[in-house]
């Protein structure tokens, strides 16, 4: 199982907020201006939507105490998260990644975060959460993986929590580029040369995507009591994704 832990701390040294939103111009949101705004602002949106949603089709009274950030990177949704909820906190696999979250928590004025090393059992964290949060973060860790990480966030719910995590089910792309994809996360000569061609850096790292079988996440959120649950697709050009609302609690067949 190929860990890619080495590849998100490259990228949290070289250009971590581009890392996050892979779009060229928030390579620019590192330095004060526009840029910078719009990527943060999406993150507030993305909450604002997001608790809209879960309010909507879960809980009408869904106030969490506690949350989990996972993937938490440069802190883009961790902080308008801890102007919603009493105390987040913020997992991620990179430490340089944590350094500037926690560098744009203190520019916000933010006092209710935590921010901790990830690993795939969870270790660092203590105590329960009323709501756990991912987004456009799986799809760069291997299914297999993935669904090791995900179980153990799920045995940190509390009863009656909440959930929002996003998952890639689907590549539409053709033969060939799937296996320039595999190639370029295999060999790092490919990727160099790959990156070459497109006029990048030799030593950027290959941003891997990958999807997840729907029936397996459902599966672990059964047997964890999340029985009330809510869908949202995602569209990412070639990259179908889901985003699965789920609350724990069991509810009895009709």
């Amino acid at each position: 199982m190929r860990n890619t832990d080495k590849a998100w701390e490259r990228f949290g040294q070289i250009d971590p907020y581009f890392a996050v939103l892979a779009h060229p111009r928030f390579r620019a949101a590192a330095e004060e201006g526009e840029t910078r705004r719009e990527f943060f602002d999406s993150g507030v949106e993305h909450v604002e939507r997001l608790f809209a949603t879960i309010r909507e089709t879960l809980d009408p009274e869904f106030a969490p105490r506690r949350a989990l950030d996972f993937g938490c990177g440069v802190g883009r949704v961790t902080i308008p998260l801890a102007r919603h909820v009493a105390q987040v906190v913020g997992v991620d696999v990179s430490d340089s990644m944590l350094d500037e979250a926690n560098k744009n928590c203190e520019a916000a004025g933010v006092r209710n975060v935590t921010l901790l090393k990830s690993d795939d059992s969870l270790e660092n964290l203590s105590g329960v959460f009323d709501f756990l949060h991912s987004f456009i973060v799986f799809q760069h860790i291997p299914a297999r993986r993935g669904a090791k990480i995900l179980r153990a966030m799920l045995r940190r719910l509390s009863g009656s929590g909440v959930g929002a995590l996003h998952f890639i089910y689907d590549i539409h792309a053709p033969g060939w580029r799937r296996l320039l994809r595999e190639l370029r996360a295999t060999f790092p000569l490919v990727n160099g040369l790959a990156n070459l061609v497109k006029g990048d850096s030799l030593r950027r790292p290959y941003i891997e995507m990958h999807s997840y079988n729907v029936n397996r996440l459902l599966l672990h959120l059964q047997e964890q009591g999340c029985h009330r649950i809510h869908l949202r697709f995602s569209d990412h050009g070639v990259y179908k994704g889901i985003v699965l609302l789920f609350k724990k609690e069991t509810l009895p067949l009709s």
